[in-house]
């Protein structure tokens, strides 16, 4: 069988040559201060921002009294606020584009944009938050399942203020890199859209292909690990799932 590696902590560590973009969405600023430090902004290869993100970005250079300058900006622009779109306006080298696609989200549009730019793009780290508004946090989702389907090779890592949510592909060996300083104690398989058989190794309560996991039956939520120990989790399934982790603060 096919093996995928997920290494999402490796984006964390120093001197780490990788191949990855940077989003940021509206909402953001809890993990902005978490998890994003400037070496991680410099080394991605591009860096946009969707719609409302523009205004969490600029709050945290500003807090941060660092240059944290997006390659691009997208969105219909009814989120950006006024005077955060007058300067990255008045920077030349910021790109402002506006799309207005209402049956998509900003975040697909503004990874629509990012692969426009980067086509041999490999991961893609987004900033944003899963609270809030639940419509926002089912249309993230959402987008992970679509985008998927549009750039299969993309790797796309969303990053909230306490976790790390992904989506694990159908018909694979998932391996899941968890030996970091970074790792968390909590993991779910959140099965979004449709039914899933899941194997897994590594898990306290692991999961075997009986069991079936749906919003009507069986949902793998609040697991952990099966020890310190463990440098990784494998997950097999038949169908694409959500996998969630939480972390502990990239203390700058």
């Amino acid at each position: 069988m096919l093996r995928h590696d997920h290494k999402p902590y490796d984006f964390f560590e120093p001197n780490r040559s990788l191949n990855y973009g940077i989003m940021i969405l509206n909402y953001s600023m809890a993990s902005l201060r978490n998890m994003l430090t400037k070496e991680i902004w410099d080394n991605a290869i591009i860096r946009g921002c969707a719609d409302g993100g523009a205004n969490m970005l600029k709050s945290y250079a500003d807090e941060k009294n660092e240059n944290f300058l997006p390659d691009y900006i997208s969105g219909d622009f009814d989120s950006i606020d006024s005077n955060v779109y007058e300067y990255y306006q008045s920077i030349s080298s910021v790109d402002l584009i506006k799309t207005q696609d209402q049956n998509a989200t900003d975040f697909t549009k503004c990874v629509r944009v990012m692969m426009g730019k980067q086509s041999a793009l490999n991961h893609l780290l987004v900033f944003c938050s899963l609270g809030g508004r639940f419509d926002h946090t089912t249309g993230i989702i959402h987008s992970l399942y679509a985008l998927n389907q549009t750039y299969p090779t993309l790797q796309i890592y969303v990053i909230t203020e306490c976790d790390i949510t992904f989506l694990l592909h159908a018909n694979r060996l998932n391996r899941i890199s968890i030996q970091s300083k970074y790792n968390g104690k909590i993991c779910s398989l959140l099965p979004f859209g449709q039914t899933a058989h899941v194997r897994t190794e590594g898990l306290k309560w692991n999961l075997n292909p009986t069991q079936e996991l749906s919003f009507t039956k069986l949902v793998s939520s609040s697991n952990s690990y099966e020890s310190d120990e463990i440098t990784h989790v494998d997950v097999c399934t038949d169908s694409d799932i959500i996998w969630t982790m939480t972390y502990t603060c990239n203390k700058k």
